[in-house]
């Protein structure tokens, strides 16, 4: 650890967010991405097939079908290369070692079938095959990052693991959006140039090469993303995260004792351990989110709910507050309603999740205070914050008034009660029929 000489405070490593050039600074090397060995010749690939394999319909859309994965395969491994900061287009080498060979076929089954039912809408409707295109790419680099970051296929399908991948790149996420619309768009406007004055085959290979390069260019650009927004993600690249495993096997002898009791099946012993860490005085963050994971995966409710409180608060403290909300979505998803039991905690990332923009998640971790937590001594704070929130944020000034009204009829000799006075003014003046 290395400290401030001014305050003697613990100093926190600033992220690759602040050292990493902009993804909009490097186009040229995405762009340039595929026109790598092993790139270029799946480019060929891409061409060739449907010529020589583009007799029938049936046929052709099948070797498409299969090109593509492969193609996808490569853009992959390029994405999990990339998310380490290394901007140097995969090898035949590096690709034959590649780790996540099931996740990246599982997100390259899931891009084809989405692929083919643009495709199938376009033939039918031209207009409505346009709308799914574009809402299919502002999907997909969400669905990319959401995966990478949690390395699960299904994060890819889960609207709250999309929310926090587009929740941790921020209002950027619409520069990455328009940037591969914008890509897509020029290569399919140089695909219909072409598509009706050449062989149907041709014209079926010509668009294939470019759906191909489309593909190892995006996934480059959405793995540079994971690389410059890592800290806010909670993304860990591949190779630090099997190095960290390397080094907690050899030098770390918690790990080294969880590792053993865990092989042995002894989960009790195990989860007692990492317990004992969380509970230490000054237990850092690598300590809580091992024992989360552990009572995570033995679905130990009551070690989850006592848990809780300490995490969330080790999370804020750290600046994770994308992670936090996460987190918080997976507990609500697991247990319906749940909310923090500390409102310290509730109020903290309340605050935090305003700043993120997460106004829902926001309101709900204040819902219900007065009754879970009567005697809280920031309880008129956090429901002014609630109101505000309501208010301007969700455009229900209604529901911000109730609460205000409840402070006014409790709290009449608290100091805070001119604070109450201007709030109810103003909601008042809001709902007011106009």
């Amino acid at each position: 650890m290395h400290y401030c000489p001014l305050c003697n405070g613990e100093l926190r490593p600033l992220g690759a967010a602040h050292s990493a050039s902009p993804f909009w600074q490097r186009l040229t090397d995405f762009l340039r991405y595929p026109f790598s060995p092993a790139g270029l010749v799946l480019l060929l690939l891409a061409f060739l097939v449907p010529v020589f394999l583009g007799d029938t319909a049936v046929v052709a859309y099948a070797s498409g079908a299969v090109v593509l994965l492969l193609v996808i395969k490569y853009a992959w491994t390029a994405l999990e290369q990339v998310s380490g900061g290394d901007l140097v287009p995969v090898g035949p080498d590096r690709l034959a070692k590649a780790e996540n060979n099931e996740l990246a076929i599982g997100v390259g089954v899931l891009l084809v079938g989405l692929c083919a039912a643009t495709a199938y809408v376009f033939l039918k409707s031209a207009f409505y095959g346009t709308v799914l295109a574009v809402l299919f790419l502002a999907l997909v680099p969400s669905m990319l990052i959401a995966a990478a970051t949690n390395r699960s296929f299904n994060s890819a399908m889960n609207a709250e693991g999309l929310k926090a991948a587009v929740a941790g790149v921020g209002p950027v996420y619409v520069a990455l959006v328009l940037l591969s619309v914008l890509l897509f768009a020029a290569l399919q406007s140089f695909v219909s140039i072409f598509a009706d004055i050449l062989p149907v085959a041709w014209g079926r290979a010509m668009a294939l090469t470019a759906y191909s390069y489309f593909t190892i260019v995006l996934f480059a650009l959405c793995g540079y993303v994971l690389f410059q927004y890592q800290e806010a993600l909670g993304f860990t690249p591949l190779g630090a995260a099997a190095k960290a495993r390397k080094n907690h096997k050899r030098g770390d002898p918690v790990m080294v004792s969880v590792e053993m009791f865990l092989k042995e099946g002894n989960y009790a012993k195990a989860t007692a351990i990492l317990k004992s860490e969380t509970n230490k005085k000054g237990a850092n963050l690598t300590s809580h989110e091992r024992y989360h994971k552990l009572i995570w995966a033995m679905n130990d409710e009551q070690a989850l709910r006592q848990h809780a409180n300490v995490y969330f608060k080790a999370l804020l403290e750290s600046g994770r507050d994308t992670q936090a909300a996460s987190l918080l979505r997976a507990y609500i998803q697991r247990f319906e309603g749940y909310r923090p039991d500390d409102p310290d905690v509730c109020y903290d990332l309340s605050v935090a999740f305003e700043r993120m923009g997460d106004y829902k998640l926001a309101v709900h971790v204040l819902n219900g205070m007065h009754k879970d937590s009567p005697h809280y001594p920031r309880l008129i704070e956090a429901y002014l914050l609630a109101a505000r929130i309501l208010a301007e944020k969700l455009g229900l000034p209604q529901k911000g008034l109730a609460l205000v009204q409840f402070l006014d009829g409790r709290f009449k000799t608290h100091k805070s009660y001119p604070d109450i006075q201007k709030a109810m003014r103003v909601l008042s003046a809001q709902v007011k029929p106009a």
